[in-house]
Order: C-alpha cells, then structure tokens, then sequence
C-alpha cells in the first residue's frame, strides 16, 4: 500500500487552522475525536473499497476545523492498485485508509513513511480488525477486532475506556 500525498488541499472549514500550530498529537487523542459521523465516514470508505474485495483503496483524512471541532473528509477515489494519491491538508490530524482483504491489515512502510513525514497516526480499516501505527511511539496496535470498528457500540466502549484514563 503507497499512500502518496501530493499538493496541500484547501478546505474552507478547515483552511483557516493551517495556520495554527498541530493539536497535541497521540492515538488516544485522535480516537477521542471519532464521533458518529466520522465513524460512518469510515464505513463510507469501506463500501468504496468493496468491502476490501477491491484492489483500490479509500482514505478518510480526519481534520481539525476553524471551530475547533473535529471532521473527516474522503477525498474522492483514485482508482489506484493497492495505493491511493490525495491531497494533503495541514489541518490533518490522522489519516484512515481501507486495505484489500488480499493485503496484509496492518499499516505497511509506504504508510509508515507518510505517517513519520506527516507526524500523525495512521490507521487501516481491514477485515481482520482496524489497527493504527503511531509515529510519536513508532508501534503498531490493534484497535479492533475484524469489523468491529464499523459498530457504534465498539466506539462507545473505547470512548468510555478514554474517558476514564
């Protein structure tokens, strides 16, 4: 898998925050930010990558918007082989991505690398679970078992473990 960002993006929501300095960084950070719409921002990217029986790819940007709040954004498909080209935004506070169910469910090193050059985590979306490498720890975790990830009672239980850190 080759994640390849290419020129920054603009964003009107989210266009303003380039200018302000990176929101502290970490996966539980960026988990807290998954709420209802960015969960179903992922199960749109599923179906996009049918349902990881497609070679092509689908990648949800998660974005820090002018308001403070948090979003996801799919870029549109590429209709690349096991890799997918998008725009990079500076507001971009981790990056999701489908991988084929033909493909190895952990981050790779082209994800890896984009994850270190960008320094923010980068998760997959996968039949065998989600799992996210985090380039502060440089570690692979699981998130998820299989399709669990695409349940909201999975993220209330990972909310609720946040919650109580």
């Amino acid at each position: 898998m080759h994640l390849l960002p290419r020129t920054p993006a603009t964003d009107s929501e989210a266009e303003r925050v380039s200018r302000l300095p990176r929101p502290t960084s970490g996966v539980d950070f960026v988990l807290s930010t998954f709420d209802k719409p960015i969960i179903n921002s992922f199960r749109e990217a599923w179906q996009r990558a049918a349902n990881g029986t497609s070679p092509r790819e689908s990648v949800v940007l998660i974005l820090k918007m002018a308001d403070g709040s948090y979003g996801a954004r799919l870029p549109n498909p590429t209709n690349e082989y096991k890799s997918f080209t998008f725009a990079w935004h500076p507001a971009t506070i981790a990056i999701v991505h489908t991988h084929p169910n033909s493909s190895r469910p952990r981050p790779e090193d082209g994800d890896i690398t984009a994850a270190d050059k960008y320094k923010v985590p980068i998760f997959t979306l996968t039949l065998q679970g989600m799992f996210v490498y985090d380039p502060a720890t440089r570690k692979i975790t699981k998130v998820c078992d299989g399709l669990t990830w695409k349940e909201d009672a999975a993220w209330e239980k990972i909310q609720v473990r946040l919650a109580s850190h």
